[in-house]
């Protein structure tokens, strides 16, 4: 697991890239983030850092500087760069201080996302094949114990280190492979036995680990098992199955088998994945109970790593924001963290509390709530195509007249004068931000005549298309 560490003064850019990005299908993990040079030097002093990925245009000290730092007192940490196209010469002075790749910020949409990590990672293991090989000739350290117990984070601790380490001949915490998972190994012979263990229900608690950031596993049948396997396939299960075996609120340590640690758990089909994709963007489930169960269902038998699964929901938030900010003027936004499956499940009930207060709807039935929802996502899905008010009515099993009435009770505009809004509003989009022809954008907002656009066009903004792009442009 390759520990990777964001640096960039943007607050957005930082938590587009941890959320955004299949850290874990390449072997990766975020370890932290921080603002600036000097916030990364403090973290990289006191935590596990195998990747740097920072910005090289920041305040109080340049990601040139850092590099320069990183590359003298922490060599083995591996340096990529964060930069737009005109810093080409901070590029070449970046690659010059041993940062091994670069990545221009315009490459940071989806498509890109598993190139970047491949190549990235193609370059660091090469250089820890070395240090495999020492580990591997190494003689296996075996666990003494019967059952084995860890603590694992729900939750990343600001500053999260490994355990101190123990007098000798006395038990001890051990965190070699990650500091969010703590293996206690007894010294003792009434610990090896699980004697005192056994009787308290958990050995000695560390001090500085808070209960509601950390949970306590116990792995029965661990006698006798390589002490680094042990520890790796409990940093295995804190990335996948944790998530969802911790409600958050545990009071008894959570049960495992050695067997279950050493496991392999097929990866969920792409189909499925697809299929809980298209729920979650369908927002059928904001108001109706029966489509929020099964989404529910669906999510939790794919069982994916908390990052995929928080990279759906950022999805389901920008495509939600996309289509009803503008109805709404309700941001729908992600919690910094969710820790545990039953966060995901307030979060997402939360959201469907906001939806529905945000757009008035909470004195309308969930079923009518939830078609006036769809017919407003099929304006915006099918923004290019005829569409008809008593067409998109009869999709959505509402008469006309009370789709009508209901239409412009929830959103503020009658089905028409949204659907001309939203075209024209799309419209300015392409205009400013693309060079297609006049007609091209007539034809992809739904108007199949350029000279009725372009009166419509006129009529909405006091300009011609040619006028609005040429003075937004210039401006």
């Amino acid at each position: 697991m390759i520990h990777v560490l964001i640096v960039d003064d943007d607050n957005l850019v930082r938590k587009g890239l941890i959320t955004a990005m299949p850290w874990d299908e390449f072997g990766m993990r975020i370890a932290g983030e921080a603002a600036n040079g000097e916030k990364a030097l403090e973290f990289i002093a006191s935590n596990r850092v195998e990747l740097l990925i920072t910005d090289l245009a920041m305040p109080v000290m340049s990601g040139i500087e850092l590099i320069r730092i990183v590359r003298e007192r922490y060599p083995d940490v591996a340096v990529a760069v964060l930069t737009l196209h005109q810093d080409f010469e901070y590029i070449q002075e970046a690659l010059r201080l041993g940062a091994i790749d670069y990545i221009a910020k315009v490459q940071l949409e989806q498509e890109y996302f598993g190139e970047v990590l491949a190549r990235i990672r193609a370059r660091i293991v090469p250089g820890k094949t070395g240090r495999m090989k020492d580990d591997a000739a190494a003689p296996k350290e075996r666990f003494p114990g019967s059952d084995a117990y860890a603590w694992l984070a729900l939750r990343e601790p600001a500053g999260a280190k490994a355990p101190p380490s123990a007098p000798e001949g006395a038990g001890c915490w051990r965190a070699d492979v990650d500091p969010l998972v703590r293996l206690w190994l007894p010294a003792n012979e009434e610990d090896r036995l699980g004697g005192a263990a056994e009787r308290t229900g958990r050995p000695p608690v560390q001090a500085d680990l808070l209960p509601s950031d950390w949970r306590l596993v116990r792995v029965r049948h661990a006698a006798g098992e390589s002490i680094a396997e042990l520890q790796l396939g409990l940093n295995r299960y804190r990335q996948l199955d944790f998530f969802y075996d911790c409600d958050g609120r545990e009071a008894q340590p959570i049960e495992l088998d050695l067997a279950q640690l050493r496991g392999e758990r097929a990866a969920p089909c792409a189909r499925d994945i697809e299929e809980a994709r298209e729920l979650l963007h369908a927002f059928r489930w904001l108001h109706d109970e029966t489509s929020f169960e099964e989404l529910q269902r669906r999510l939790l038998a794919l069982r994916l790593p908390a990052e995929k699964l928080t990279q759906l929901f950022y999805g389901c938030t920008v495509e939600w924001n996309r289509i009803y900010r503008a109805v709404s003027q309700t941001r729908a936004a992600l919690p910094d963290k969710l820790a545990c499956w039953e966060e995901c499940v307030v979060w997402l009930d939360a959201f469907r509390e906001m939806s529905r207060a945000a757009s008035g709807q909470t004195h309308l039935s969930g079923e009518v709530s939830g078609s006036i929802s769809t017919a407003v996502k099929i304006v915006h899905d099918e923004l290019a195509l005829p569409l008809f008010a008593i067409d998109v009515a009869k999709r959505v099993n509402l008469s006309r007249s009370y789709f009508n009435q209901v239409f412009k009770e929830v959103v503020g505009y009658s089905f028409n004068e949204y659907l001309r809004k939203t075209r024209i509003d799309k419209a300015r989009e392409y205009l400013v931000q693309t060079t297609k022809p006049i007609q091209w954008v007539a034809e992809h907002t739904g108007y199949a005549d350029e000279k009725y656009f372009s009166r419509t066009f006129r009529d909405q903004t006091g300009m011609l298309p040619s006028e609005y792009r040429t003075r937004h442009r210039q401006g």
